[in-house]
């Protein structure tokens, strides 16, 4: 069976994430997300990814937190609506950390939970992984992991687990627009 290198988000969305991809691949989650805000929310959502991932029996890593890295790349971008180019330049952001590690580490598949959310642009999040991948020489999986009650499934599993559901994508400039988030 061949590896996927999974980009996680947060444990939430890589519970049906893992489950979906797990049946074709095996699934190593890369925890990297340079837009969170501060370091203390990025280590709470790493510590429910390594919970999931505990809980079905998975390997999982965490790249360094480099915010700096994601405020340097969207600057004159803060004003932008969610799902416009910061978001474009944020997946790149993330997505080229992913490829890098992959590249370095000797694998050639690569996906992310990210399409499991009803707040993210699909097409969007494919189209940014398959640029990168191409850029890398490696294979971006495309998927939309909310078609087939993906997402309720893993609003499910995450009450069953009683994981930190947070309610914006990490981003300061995601705060406060309640309106495009989801409270569970």
């Amino acid at each position: 069976m061949e590896t996927l290198i999974l980009h996680t988000c947060c444990g939430p969305d890589l519970t049906y994430s893992y489950k979906f991809f797990s049946r074709r691949y095996n699934v190593i989650s890369l925890f990297v997300n340079d837009n969170i805000d501060s370091e203390d929310e990025f280590n709470r959502r790493y510590e429910e990814v390594f919970k999931v991932a505990k809980y079905f029996s998975f390997e999982s890593i965490k790249l360094k937190y480099e915010n700096n890295n994601f405020l340097e790349n969207i600057t004159g971008l803060e004003n932008e609506p969610e799902m416009g180019k910061r978001c474009e330049i944020c997946h790149l952001i993330n997505f080229k950390k992913v490829a890098k590690f992959c590249k370095e580490n000797g694998y050639n598949l690569f996906s992310t939970t990210l399409t499991i959310s009803p707040h993210k642009n699909v097409e969007l999040i494919n189209s940014v992984g398959e640029k990168v991948a191409k850029e890398f020489g490696i294979v971006f999986i495309k998927e939309n992991l909310r078609k087939n009650d993906g997402f309720k499934e893993s609003v499910k599993i995450s009450k069953e687990l009683n994981l930190y559901r947070q309610n914006y994508c990490g981003c300061i400039f995601s705060r406060g627009k309640s309106g495009q988030r989801v409270k569970i």
